[in-house]
């Protein structure tokens, strides 16, 4: 069986190490596959450094004429060749672009990574990250199969277990937009500070209000405990998380929260807003904690909580990792996977 795994974007956002994630996987099912992106894109060099099959392509990511026309013939000169039996696509307008260049010669599989319904008509069937992305879907009206396969994760290390550094070091990542919470976040430290509780925090991301975070930064008189540490590339997250005592995601909405789970994987503290994707992954006050979201004083409450041992943190950490090993791990989602596309392939009834 031949498999493309399709991806565009330049970036690498949490869909891209997601798709990484399945390339391996694809290749321990031992399936042919051929890993399609972008050219020039960082995700062809990780690719190809982790001995993965993969092609690049130039087009404009677009549905607008004349670029379309000229997008599908592109596609064209690089898919038909391969023959491929079935297609994943990660990127929801490339759905429509492979479908019209192809038409029915190989099922596609829509990888759905956030909370957006266009251009999904053309797949055979959808993954949804969460079950909360497939309810959405199913809402938006898509009556084919829609099955659900969280993100990821991989350990290369085993983790360690760590009494809190002092002061403390709270963590954070993502990209920098509105809807992933990070001004909300600094509020909360602002309120710790003024609570006269020590902390050191790393934010790690990227985007287009880094400006403003390291304003709210100056307001809020956090230069001392912030530190903005720029993007982490795949093989330095694990020296990242590692380097945590506690990781917060104060997202106002999340479709799953791969970084949630990366931190549970590596036996962290877990803070998260009570939105859509953490709340399937975290039990409160099992394996993590959940707080109201857009709420910096229900933050910064459960981070005085935890830094001043008020609150019991027994087996939190060990649950986190096992339930991040055992759910979510490359390894335990292989023969999920491979279900499912026996299941597209051979038209049998939808798991």
């Amino acid at each position: 069986m031949i498999i493309i795994n399709f991806i565009s974007g330049r970036d690498m956002g949490g869909p891209k190490q997601s798709f990484i994630l399945y390339a391996k996987l694809f290749k321990k099912l031992n399936y042919d596959c051929i890993n399609i992106v972008r050219s020039g894109a960082k995700l062809e060099n990780a690719l190809k450094n982790e001995g993965l099959n993969v092609k690049g392509i130039s087009y404009f990511r677009t549905l607008k004429e004349p670029f379309k026309t000229f997008s599908i013939k592109k596609i064209k000169k690089i898919f038909i060749p391969i023959n491929a039996d079935i297609i994943f696509i990660h990127k929801q307008i490339d759905i429509e672009l492979v479908r019209e260049a192809l038409g029915d010669k190989a099922k596609i599989i829509g990888v759905i990574h956030g909370f957006n319904a266009k251009n999904i008509e053309g797949a055979d069937a959808l993954i949804a990250v969460s079950n909360s992305v497939k309810e959405f879907l199913i809402k938006k009206g898509f009556k084919k199969p829609i099955y659900v396969v969280p993100n990821m994760i991989q350990n290369n290390t085993i983790p360690k277990e760590k009494e809190f550094s002092k002061p403390i070091v709270l963590g954070a990542m993502g990209i920098f937009r509105r809807k992933k919470g990070f001004h909300t976040l600094l509020k909360a430290l602002y309120i710790l500070k003024n609570r006269g509780i020590n902390f050191k925090m790393k934010i790690a991301g990227k985007g287009q209000l880094f400006l403003y975070l390291q304003y709210l930064r100056l307001k809020y008189n956090l230069i001392n405990e912030v530190e903005f540490v720029g993007w982490i590339e795949s093989d330095k997250r694990e020296e990242f998380f590692d380097s945590l005592d506690v990781f917060v995601l104060p997202s106002r909405t999340e479709s799953f929260g791969m970084v949630v789970v990366e931190a549970m994987g590596r036996k962290k503290i877990v803070v998260a807003t009570n939105c859509e994707g953490p709340s399937e992954i975290i039990k409160n006050g099992i394996n993590g904690f959940l707080v109201e979201k857009q709420n910096p004083n229900a933050m910064a409450d459960m981070l005085e909580k935890i830094i001043l041992n008020k609150i019991d943190l027994n087996n939190i950490t060990s649950n986190a990792y096992k339930n991040a090993i055992e759910n979510y791990e490359v390894q335990s989602l292989m023969n999920r996977l491979n279900d499912i596309i026996k299941d597209v392939l051979y038209n049998q009834n939808p798991l």
